[in-house]
This record gives structure tokens, sequence and C-alpha cells, in this order.
């Protein structure tokens, strides 16, 4: 997801790999408003934490429905200015 804000306006950012997308791209726990507010209260390692359990609670027909990895790289980086 990409998009233009000016930059007076940005008070805080996420830069995730795929792997930690995932929160919101594969297994739906918030949105990306949701996402950003959780990483920034709980902090980026409970995020990937959080993804994790939710790829070891994935069943097999999950997994092949979903058609990807069982599990992923995952980096999540927190910004605040």
């Amino acid at each position: 997801m990409h998009g233009v804000l000016p930059a007076p306006d940005v008070r805080r950012a996420v830069l995730l790999t795929d792997g930690a997308s995932r929160y919101v791209d594969r297994f739906g726990l918030g949105d990306w408003t949701d996402l950003l507010d959780f990483v920034e209260h709980a902090g980026p390692a409970e995020l990937l934490r959080r993804v994790r359990a939710a790829e070891a609670a994935e069943t097999q027909a999950e997994s092949r429905r979903r058609r990807g990895k069982p599990h992923d790289d995952a980096t999540a980086v927190f910004l605040r200015f």
C-alpha cells in the first residue's frame, strides 16, 4: 500500500516486510490503522509474535486455501516523528 501525505501531517509510520504485514493481509487481525496503533503501544516484537502465533494456529487446509508459505520472514520498524 502506498500514497501521498504532506510531511507535516505525518506523526508516525511503520515499515513492514510482507511477513509482518500478514497481520492484516493474511490473518485479518486488524486493519492498517489497528496495526499502526498496536505496534505503537505493544511494539514490533509483539506484532511479530502475534503473526507467528496466527501462523502456528493455521490449519493445513487454511494454508492451502490461501496459497501461501506456512511462514515468511517478518520485520517491523516503528517510527515516531
